[in-house]
C-alpha cells in the first residue's frame, strides 16, 4: 500500500515544501500562511470551551484532564489545518488521542479494569501508544481517522456495559446531548470530504469546520456529563 497524499501546495507558497497530510477536505487551499481560513478559526472554540472546563474543574481530581485536553485538540487542530501538512497533522491526532483517552481512562477506572491511582498512568500510555501508530498508519495508507472513530466506539461501550450494572441511573440529558451533537459533526465532516456538500471557495463556512464547532460543543456536554457523577475518593 502507498501513502494516502492530498494535492501538494502550489510551489512558493509558505507551506510547500513540506509533506501534506492525509485527506483533502473541502475548502480550498490559499498560497498563505493560513492556508484553509474555515477550517483554522473554527478550531478557537475547543481552545474557548478547553479553557472554561479547566476553569470549571478546579476541586476536581478526576475532571482535571479535561480541560487542557480540550485547548490541546484547539491549538493542534489549528496548527495542522492552518499549514496544510503532515507533521503539524500528525500533531492533530495527538490532540484529538489526549480527548479520546481522557474518556477512555476515566471510564477504565469506573469499570473497576484499572485501580483510581493508575488512571493517569493508563492515560499517557493509551496517548502515547495510538501516536506512534499514526505515522505506520500513515506509511501503510489506512485511513488515520479511523483510529479516532474506534476510540469513540469504545468508549461508548464502555459506557454501555456500565448501564449493565443493577441500580444505575438512567444516563442523563447531557450525555445524549453529547452524542447527538457528534454524530452531528461526523454528518457534516462527511458531506465535506465527500464534496456532497461543498463550496471550496467559502472560507467562511465548511462542513469540516462545523464539525469543529459541534464537536467542541460535544465535549463541553460530555464534560457535564462526568461532571454529575460522584467525584472518586480523594487519592
Amino acid at each position: 500500500m502507498t501513502r494516502l497524499l492530498a494535492p501538494p501546495l502550489p510551489p512558493g507558497c509558505p507551506w510547500s515544501s513540506f509533506t501534506p497530510p492525509n485527506v483533502d477536505w473541502c475548502e480550498e487551499e490559499l498560497c498563505a500562511w493560513i492556508v484553509n481560513p474555515a477550517d483554522t478559526w473554527s478550531n478557537l472554540v475547543y481552545v474557548a470551551l478547553g479553557l472554561w472546563m479547566w476553569r470549571a474543574a478546579r476541586g476536581r481530581s478526576d475532571l482535571r484532564l479535561f480541560g487542557p485536553a480540550g485547548v490541546a485538540v484547539g491549538v493542534f487542530s489549528f496548527a495542522y489545518h492552518a499549514s496544510y501538512t503532515w507533521a503539524l497533522q500528525f500533531l492533530d491526532f495527538v490532540g484529538m488521542f489526549l480527548f479520546c483517552f481522557t474518556v477512555l481512562a476515566r471510564n477504565a477506572s469506573r469499570l473497576g479494569w484499572i485501580a483510581p491511582q493508575r488512571e493517569a498512568r493508563f492515560f499517557a500510555l493509551g496517548v502515547a501508544g495510538a501516536s506512534a501508530l499514526v505515522p505506520v498508519l500513515f506509511e501503510l495508507g489506512v485511513p488515520i481517522q479511523l483510529t479516532v472513530a474506534l476510540c469513540i466506539a469504545v468508549a461508548l461501550g464502555q459506557e454501555a456495559w456500565l448501564r449493565r450494572s443493577p441500580g444505575v441511573p438512567p444516563l442523563p440529558r447531557s450525555y445524549w446531548l453529547g452524542l447527538a451533537l457528534l454524530g452531528a459533526a461526523a454528518l457534516c465532516s462527511l458531506l465535506d470530504v465527500t464534496r456532497v456538500a461543498c463550496d471550496p471557495s467559502n472560507h467562511w463556512l465548511q462542513g469540516h469546520a462545523a464539525w469543529h464547532v459541534l464537536s467542541a460543543l460535544a465535549l463541553l456536554a460530555l464534560f457535564r456529563f462526568y461532571a454529575t457523577l460522584p467525584a472518586p475518593a480523594q487519592r
